[in-house]
């Protein structure tokens, strides 16, 4: 912490770095002020539009929502901005580089800090949506809902067999959880009891 201070002073009190500091700073409040703002107007536009999900004033809510649509579109603008200014960044750092690809992992690192994070955030909510929606296990999930609403009417012999074989090839461990007919008959029987 005390190195942080001390840096923090010296670059505002050095005469040649202080100029840099101060738009910095100025550029901060500017943001933290401008997102405060928002955020308080959408609060009070919300209470005075919407009642629950019912818009009261339709005209000056559309209105409204047009403003906070523009607002939406500079700010993508300015991260698209930034975020080339980030890539010519290591184009120009990775330029005499031919021992490595340009769009390789690891590119545009410096110790732990990565100028680019995209990539590493576009991989990561890829994953985590494909590991929620696979295609195998949505089919199956079907499969056994529709036996819950249809009962004896949905699948017959065939079809369960169909299905085993689908869930044996295709999900090998889901077999453990398969309820054999041994343990059917005795949950008949002490379901009789």
């Amino acid at each position: 912490i005390f190195v942080i201070v001390s840096v923090a002073v010296f670059l505002f009190s050095y005469h040649i770095t202080r100029p840099v500091v101060l738009n910095f700073i100025v550029v901060f409040i500017g943001i933290g002020v401008t997102i405060i703002i928002k955020i308080l107007l959408a609060m009070i536009l919300d209470k005075f539009n919407y009642q629950g999900f019912y818009r009261k004033h339709p005209m000056f809510a559309n209105f409204s929502n047009v403003c906070f649509e523009c607002w939406h579109l500079a700010i993508t603008s300015g991260f698209v901005l930034s975020r080339v200014i980030k890539l010519l960044a290591i184009v120009l750092l990775y330029a005499g580089r031919y021992d490595q690809q340009l769009l390789a992992n690891g590119i545009g690192e410096i110790g732990m800090k990565s100028l680019d994070t995209f990539p590493h955030l576009f991989k990561v909510d890829l994953l985590s949506i494909d590991a929620h929606r696979h295609p195998y296990i949505e089919r199956l999930g079907m499969m056994y809902m529709m036996k819950l609403r249809h009962g004896r009417n949905f699948g017959n012999r065939a079809g369960s067999t169909w299905r085993l074989l689908f869930v044996t090839a295709l999900m090998p461990w889901l077999r453990k959880y398969r309820i054999s007919e041994e343990e059917e008959k005795e949950d008949d029987l002490s379901d009789k009891r």
